[in-house]
């Protein structure tokens, strides 16, 4: 805990002049609205397992001898939820000769104490969030923790990032050649038109969220009201439940096209676009619930909190995520 501030500018000791809780102000912090673009699965399965199947050719011409096509053919699909935790240790006793005492207080239980409450309220669990949707979803790589060494920021998970350029690795995604992101609004524009028409015709009337970086997103509204006017009412069909545009607040009509822009918190500044059907997303939860609680021990006058929890996305179809040329690495 570092409150030396407080004590050089306050003084070093408790005086009551009324402060209390709604002194204390924090920065805004990010929620967690990337999840929402998936479909929930809430299992104790680690890795979930489905199956790929499709069925080669069947129709012919007609003729009396039997001359049976096709057959059926079965591709693994699986999606891992990965394991992660916060562990957090604290002296609340630092706290009662400052001007911070009034969320100290005698009981010997420091876990009652008006600190730890609102430490967990106010910075815990929405920081929880706000790292989950920045460091892992989107941009996440795992890497196995060192015994006894907390892990680095980014490396809970794989992300969304992983996944979709692991599937182009691998020859299953193929990434629309459009080049670099413009730098005009107009031009953007006209790029995100382009990215949508070179959807497989299979997927070209399944509403789809496209989804960039929050500039991109900025750039995009500026450069379609610059191309199509303010009063231009193309009546544009909405994607399908649930509608994430209330939550994401950039949702933005691709014209002539069943689609939306979206700009996620989680790409940062990342150049990548990319879109997919709502049915071909998953994540996955286990033990969710303890994102929001935490198990409190009283040790040696410290107060430790800690929680543990599962996270995954993914995606089943490879061959359904569309993405540009971009951020491939």
């Amino acid at each position: 805990m570092t409150i030396t501030d407080i004590k050089t500018e306050f003084g070093n000791y408790y005086i009551n002049q009324g402060q209390n809780a709604a002194r204390l102000i924090q920065l805004l912090y990010r929620p967690s609205v990337t999840e929402q673009l998936f479909r929930s699965i809430v299992t104790d399965d680690t890795i979930w397992r489905m199956a790929k199947t499709a069925f080669s050719r069947l129709l012919q011409p007609f003729q009396a001898a039997w001359t049976p096509t096709g057959s059926l053919t079965a591709t693994p699909i699986s999606i891992q939820q990965f394991p992660m935790k916060v562990d957090v240790q604290e002296t609340p006793d630092t706290l009662e000769a400052t001007w911070l005492g009034f969320l100290a207080d005698s009981s010997l239980d420091r876990k009652t104490w008006p600190f730890v409450r609102w430490l967990i309220e106010a910075h815990l669990i929405p920081q929880i969030l706000e790292e989950y949707e920045l460091n892992e979803i989107y941009a996440g790589v795992r890497v196995e923790p060192t015994a006894g060494v907390a892990g680095a920021s980014g490396t809970a998970m794989d992300g969304i990032r992983k996944k979709i350029n692991d599937f182009v690795s691998a020859g299953r995604t193929t990434p629309i050649a459009l080049g670099a992101i413009p730098t005009d609004p107009v031009s953007f524009v006209n790029y995100i038109e382009a990215f949508c028409d070179a959807f497989s015709k299979r997927y070209y009337n399944v509403p789809m969220y496209v989804n960039v970086n929050e500039t991109l997103a900025q750039r995009y509204a500026r450069g379609k009201q610059a191309k199509y006017g303010k009063d231009f009412n193309m009546a544009a069909r909405v994607p399908g439940t649930p509608d994430v545009a209330d939550f994401l607040g950039t949702a933005n009509t691709v014209e002539f096209t069943k689609h939306k822009l979206v700009g996620l918190p989680s790409m940062g500044a990342s150049a990548k676009v990319w879109a997919t059907p709502l049915d071909n997303t998953v994540k996955l939860a286990k033990k969710s619930q303890n994102m929001g609680i935490f198990q409190l021990e009283n040790v040696d006058r410290q107060v430790k909190l800690y929680t543990d929890f599962y996270k995954g996305v993914g995606f089943y179809l490879p061959e359904a995520i569309f993405t540009n040329d971009q951020d491939l690495v």
